[in-house]
């Protein structure tokens, strides 16, 4: 097991998606520290068994339970789905808080017609946001879409790029379709392809569908504040650690660029 440096927050996901989750942290709690675990080895999570997913959750679960992080983000949306009961089972002590409820929460506040959902195919066929949806209200209608090509290209460093944009464009039609007015971002990797999903929705023309996009990162952050205001403690910048399974100079360099800020090293993740 890899010797991981302590943090006041620990994160994880299968790579680059839950820097959208960092970004939220950085934003709220700037002098907190935060410890990022980088599945890159195992990634993308959303075509993969829900029961290997949990698997990989729970491991790096322990790894930044080992590492003694008061608090931890799964922030995955996937994970959630697999591995966030286990993990709470797991670690009943600990406070982990996941993606769905938060963004079910956030979109159900916001809107009051059809609610759409982008997300990976393991999490559109759980059907998790429609069932944490309606537990807050039995009557929203609710749309989730798999979208397996959003993942790679954030990986790969092409979710600025004409293949992005017809991507968005083709995972938009149904929800346009179905008159969503609210659309939950139900992957962490998917708010850095806003871009390509508002030019979708220009692309589309309607001038009655101009949907709002809802990133679940803002609200767990700010439920994971809620629980443990501790892990997010006031005074300068706190640090930021990373580790990934993967090729740790691949997750630095594109990690780089999403972050708009260089990262100086990242170190290897055994699991």
């Amino acid at each position: 097991m890899t010797l991981l440096p302590k943090a006041d927050i620990g994160v994880f996901d299968s790579g680059l998606g839950g820097l959208s989750v960092l970004r939220e942290i950085r934003r709220q709690a700037p002098g907190a520290s935060v410890l990022y675990l980088a599945d890159t080895a195992n990634v993308p999570y959303g075509d993969k068994p829900i029961a290997v997913v949990r698997d990989l959750a729970l491991k790096l679960t322990d790894q930044l339970v080992d590492a003694g992080v008061q608090i931890i983000l799964m922030a995955s949306g996937t994970s959630t789905v697999a591995g966030l009961h286990a993990a709470q089972s797991r670690y009943p002590d600990i406070p982990i808080v996941g993606t769905i409820t938060p963004g079910a929460e956030a979109a159900v506040s916001g809107t009051t017609g059809p609610i759409g959902v982008l997300s990976t195919n393991a999490t559109a066929k759980s059907l998790a946001f429609t069932h944490a949806v309606q537990e807050i209200d039995p009557a929203s209608q609710v749309v989730e879409i798999g979208c397996p090509e959003f993942v790679p290209l954030v990986e790969t460093g092409r979710a600025e790029t004409p293949e992005a944009q017809i991507a968005a464009l083709a995972y938009l039609q149904p929800l346009y379709t179905a008159k969503t007015r609210t659309i939950i971002l139900g992957c962490t990797h998917f708010p850095f392809l806003l871009p390509a999903l508002h030019h979708a929705v220009a692309e589309i023309g309607d001038p009655d569908f101009h949907p709002t996009f809802v990133d679940p990162s803002e609200a767990a952050v700010r439920a994971a504040l809620a629980l443990s205001p501790s892990a997010f403690p006031d005074g300068p910048l706190g640090s930021v650690s990373f580790a990934a399974s993967g090729d740790p100079e691949d997750f630095r360099r594109y990690a780089s660029l999403l972050l708009g800020t260089p990262i100086d090293a990242v170190a290897p993740l055994a699991l």
